[in-house]
């Protein structure tokens, strides 16, 4: 493992002020694609990667590929060598 800083303490985390501020602009146009109250749902985009981290932080703690969810013991346990 290739280490950047030597000490914790010293590692730089991304903190909210180094986010650039961001306008959001609300149109009044009709939107015809909107469910009847006039909302979208954009709450999935943040999801898209969640499941990938998870299966790749599983095939790092285990070293087993899991390729279909949900994740499971025995999916896993299939994948260990034999002791």
């Amino acid at each position: 493992m290739h280490h950047v800083v030597d000490r914790k303490s010293e590692y730089l985390v991304p903190v909210h002020a180094d986010i650039p501020a961001i306008e959001a602009v609300l149109l009044d146009d009709f939107d015809n694609k909107a469910n009847p109250l006039g909302m979208k749902g954009v709450g999935e985009l943040g999801l898209c990667g969640t499941g990938a981290a998870v299966v790749n932080a599983v095939f790092n703690a285990k070293g087993v590929r899991v390729r279909e969810f949900p994740v499971r013991l025995d999916k896993l346990l299939a994948g260990l060598p034999a002791a």
